[in-house]
């Protein structure tokens, strides 16, 4: 076979040769701008950061100086006028305690803690800075969570969380050895970590209106210097097993509940000196009730109880009180109430007034003893 010959027009290769080149040459020229565009963004980018760093850092100093500000006139205010006032400061607001702590010195304020306002939703973190603080008033906003820094907190002694919006208890409260009062009632708890237990001096808990919670850690049975619980205004079906483990409480509140009945052996809190049983679905009282030679009060709403042990209502000892619903419902409708929670925490007030005007008679020579008490308002 002959040998094949091709033959190639000179004009056309060099015409697409110098194609190829030019559109080399573009794809580098493209290329140099996409870089140079890309650089110039990257720097426009940490400038951008930088300032906004800058500015996050200008405002915390601005916030440290209006925070160290504030508690400067706030205990100059306690200087000039020996007592706090209410202020309207964003944020933070003057402490007010209740009437029982009205004795506070200017020295023991500087040792408490007092955080309003539905505008805050976490805890301000100048808080990590003061370890040193003893109480805790943190009341009325939107704060969901409580940070785990809270271990830093090992002087504090009273810690009132109520009616914010909190979830859950971390497990660090565990570690708050020192903690002997703690409230967070009116909040949105459905559960208690096992790990409160372990706060062995604890004397005061309050769990009340949290509305969803049914049941108590077993061991919580360790806090044995507990002498005041309130689970109030929750879904308790029976009596917690933890709550007869506690040997010295003193004063239990577990009304508006769902409680059918009460254990046999309840009598296992022999220091028990009142005990609030009221709004439940309670249809007779137990005799063991009678064996609790320390109970001095006992009151439970009589519309559903069919059967009640005599001894009750003839010991001399023992104030029964007999808190019809529909009376205190009749009675109340003269009042005006924003919700419920303010209408819960009234008809409590208005419980501790009834038995501090017991308490005042009981103790003029003239009073008797009565043997049963009705209350219908």
């Amino acid at each position: 076979m002959a040998p094949v010959v091709v033959v190639f027009d000179l004009s056309s290769v060099r015409n697409l040769w110098e194609g190829r080149i030019k559109k080399q040459k573009e794809r580098q020229r493209r290329e140099r701008e996409r870089q140079e565009k890309s650089a110039l963004t990257k720097i426009t980018e940490e400038w951008t950061l930088r300032l906004e760093r800058r500015r996050r850092a200008i405002n915390k100093y601005i916030q440290n100086k209006t925070d160290q500000l504030r508690d400067e006139v706030h205990v100059q205010k306690n200087q000039l006028n020996g007592t706090e006032k209410n202020s309207q400061l964003t944020g933070y607001r003057n402490l007010i305690l209740p009437e029982s702590r009205k004795d506070v010195t200017i020295e023991e304020r500087k040792f408490i803690f007092e955080l309003q306002g539905i505008e805050w939703k976490e805890f301000p973190e100048t808080l990590k800075d003061k370890t040193y603080l003893k109480e805790w008033h943190i009341k009325k906003t939107s704060i969901e969570h409580i940070p785990s820094f809270i271990v830093m907190f090992q002087n504090l002694i009273v810690m009132d969380l109520s009616r914010n919006c909190i979830k859950e208890l971390p497990i660090e409260i565990g570690k708050m050895v020192s903690l002997k009062e703690l409230n967070v009632s009116f909040n949105k708890l459905t559960s208690v970590p096992l790990e409160l237990g372990c706060c062995e001096n604890l004397e005061k808990l309050n769990l009340s209106n949290n509305l969803e919670l049914i049941e108590l850690p077993f061991e919580l049975r360790d806090l044995q210097k507990l002498s005041s619980l309130d689970l109030s205004t929750n879904q308790f079906q029976s009596m917690p097993i933890c709550v007869l483990r506690m040997t010295n409480l003193k004063n239990l509140d577990i009304s508006n509940n769902k409680l059918k009945d009460l254990p046999q052996d309840l009598d296992r809190l022999a220091e028990l000196e009142s005990l609030y049983l009221q709004k439940n679905k309670l249809t007779y009282l137990p005799k063991v009730l009678c064996r609790m030679n320390k109970l001095k009060i006992l009151v439970v709403s009589g519309d559903d109880i069919k059967k009640l042990p005599t001894s009750l209502t003839t010991d001399p000892n023992l104030k029964y009180i007999d808190l019809r619903e529909s009376l205190l419902e009749d009675w109340m409708l003269n009042e005006i109430f924003e919700n419920d929670d303010d209408q819960e925490e009234f008809e409590k007030d208005l419980m501790q007034m009834y038995f501090k005007d017991l308490e005042e008679r009981e103790k003029a020579p003239a009073y008797t003893t009565r043997v049963s008490l009705s209350l219908q308002l």
